[in-house]
């Protein structure tokens, strides 16, 4: 069984995410604001997320709701992050937070490394 993947693509972003995890094998769904993952994120079962944050977003407040709903892994993406919004991310939830640039291995490799460490059946979130 393919592993699902959902992408939440703020922003414009020369490494296709999507694309790498579709040429990988994963199943992969993607929106591009954060209304629609969280829609989609109640809609439908995955195995992991993967938020592309733009400048104008805070991925810290996307990460708070994210766990609200879901304790799967959750890997975010930036491009011009301080070191402050990075511990403010993984603060509220995310597992890893990736500051471009990297080459698409090191972004396949961390996928599967949270995937293979990640419960088969993630927990409901606490408070739900």
């Amino acid at each position: 069984m393919n592993k699902r993947v959902l992408v939440i693509d703020n922003a414009v972003s020369y490494l296709a995410s999507s694309q790498l995890l579709s040429k990988e094998g994963y199943a992969v769904d993607t929106v591009h604001n954060t209304n629609a993952g969280l829609q989609q994120l109640d809609a439908q079962a995955y195995d992991a997320i993967i938020v592309q944050e733009s400048p104008e977003a805070e991925s810290w407040q996307l990460c708070e709701k994210i766990r609200r709903l879901s304790g799967m892994p959750l890997i975010v993406i930036s491009t011009n992050a301080s070191a402050n919004t990075c511990v403010r991310a993984i603060n509220a939830g995310a597992d890893y937070f990736m500051r471009k640039a990297f080459g698409p291995q090191e972004f396949i490799a961390r996928v599967q490394s949270l995937l293979q460490r990640a419960p088969i059946n993630q927990p409901a979130p606490v408070g739900s």
